[in-house]
């Protein structure tokens, strides 16, 4: 038994697959995925574990005949191994060119959409890549030379989601390119060489060629030091994201981020919530860089309701206390027509559900509306003027004497002073008369004409309005 049996072993006990697992493996056709390959057939004859094993290759198309002879060399190997093979071609660089993506990553992104689909057919809920120690190094270097934070400098992870269900698991972490070729060369295992891998234009290719080489003239056991620091970093960074995940609100609309918090708090935590709140929001942190969070904590800092900042196909408003993340093509707020409050029947308008109630007697103010939450009520003057009420949204120049007021004041200034979100303010509800005299909004104050006063007092009886706020974002 080799050196990367051994080993391999060891991961897949340590990992919690079983003998009655199913995986596919991505197999290039490279000593990295033909080595892992062949070593799991023989754990399998050996142990029984896994018991079923399926092969995967995207042909990417990049190098010509070279990548079919890739595809050719896999089928074969898959064959004489008597396992289900699934193969696909896709034009990588005319997709990348498509999507004016890097192609690296473009790539990347295609390969793994394919393992889930592949993985998704045969119901199998775990995928293996063949990434071993030395692609670590690579990796680690790579993302330091780019500046990147903790997070990136963690490296590869051993085990991550491609979709709920299916797993991604890369058990050669531990083992090295020597041990790779090691035990291709104790079993006579033939492979397929990628001659991109010389190319010196590719950073990877220079980092392992060039980079890498001088570092070790420094200090022979660079990797390991290399690696050690990020496996501390790892724990460190884990702390961090589980304080951070505390403070990232965890309601119906994940599109919206509470800053209240965020104000006094340590700057390292707060990126990491800004970063958490995107990812979740967004589905991903693609295109998002540091100077894209920097005028997030910005926008925090200046705490001006109102102003917004712009990210990769998004856009971030501050309103009050919350920020709120929408997509530039979307509209923040629709006008709605003009519709009749009809008396003691309930009438959706925007985000609200009203029900008036006519003639009410004030003994019943109250009962089974006070003390709930998101319910506005407006207790008023019971006269003629309530009769045809019409809810609609507000129209510039609107103002109205608010109770407890001697003078006019604009509903665009209520509305900031109540703190109505500025997204939400153009489909708000206004109730007015038929001759358009406002009578109030909800969270607002009822118009000083239509307050109860004392001889409504004497005559017991009032109209009742109340608006419903609806989970409606």
């Amino acid at each position: 038994m080799t050196k990367l049996e051994k080993k391999l072993r060891a991961s897949l006990r340590r990992l919690g697959i079983e003998a009655d697992n199913a995986i596919v493996i991505a197999v290039s056709g490279g000593a990295d995925s033909t080595s892992l390959l062949d070593a799991l057939v023989r754990l399998r004859n050996r142990d029984g574990r896994p018991q079923e094993i399926f092969v995967a290759h995207l042909n990417h198309q990049l190098r010509g005949e070279e990548s079919d002879e890739d595809e050719k060399f896999v089928r074969g190997l898959a064959a004489q191994l008597n396992l289900v093979c699934s193969v696909e071609k896709i034009g990588v660089a005319e997709e990348a060119r498509a999507q004016k993506q890097n192609l690296e990553a473009t790539a990347r992104l295609l390969r793994y959409d394919f393992l889930r689909r592949v993985a998704q057919i045969h119901n199998i809920d775990l995928v293996f890549t063949a990434h071993t120690r030395d692609d670590q190094v690579e990796t680690i270097l790579m993302r330091l030379l780019r500046g990147s934070g903790p997070v990136g400098l963690r490296g590869i992870h051993e085990v991550r989601q491609l979709t709920e269900k299916v797993k991604l698991i890369r058990p050669m972490l531990n083992i090295t390119r020597h041990e790779v070729i090691a035990h291709c060369e104790h079993y006579g295992l033939a492979f397929r060489t990628d001659t991109s891998n010389q190319l010196t234009d590719l950073t990877r290719n220079r980092i392992r060629h060039d980079l890498l080489p001088l570092l070790l003239t420094f200090n022979p056991l660079f990797n390991e030091a290399l690696l050690r620091t990020a496996e501390l970093m790892t724990e460190d960074e884990d702390y961090l994201q589980q304080l951070s995940k505390g403070l990232v609100a965890k309601g119906d609309n994940s599109f919206e981020l509470d800053i209240k918090p965020l104000h006094e708090i340590h700057p390292a935590i707060r990126r990491r919530v800004l970063r958490l709140w995107l990812r979740d929001a967004r589905g991903g942190l693609l295109r998002i860089d540091r100077e894209h969070i920097n005028a997030l904590e910005d926008l925090i800092r200046r705490n001006h309701s109102g102003q917004s900042i712009d990210l990769p196909g998004w856009s971030v408003r501050l309103e009050f206390d919350r920020m709120i993340l929408f997509r530039k093509y979307e509209v923040i707020s629709k006008p709605i027509e003009t519709i009749n409050l009809n008396q003691e029947k309930k009438l959706d308008f925007g985000r609200f559900r009203f029900l008036l109630q006519r003639n009410v007697p004030r003994e019943r103010l109250g009962q089974g509306e006070s003390g709930r939450t998101n319910h506005f009520v407006a207790v008023l003057r019971e006269c003629n003027e309530l009769n045809g009420l019409l809810l609609r949204t507000r129209v510039p120049g609107d103002s109205y004497v608010p109770a407890g007021r001697r003078h006019t004041i604009k509903l665009k200034t209520l509305m900031i002073r109540h703190k109505i979100p500025l997204s939400q303010r153009n489909s708000y509800p206004v109730l007015v008369t038929r001759d358009n005299q406002i009578v109030w909004a909800p969270g607002l104050p009822v118009a000083k004409q239509f307050a109860t006063d004392k001889h409504d007092e004497q005559t017991g009886r009032c109209a009742l309005i109340i608006a419903e706020k609806l989970g409606l974002e």
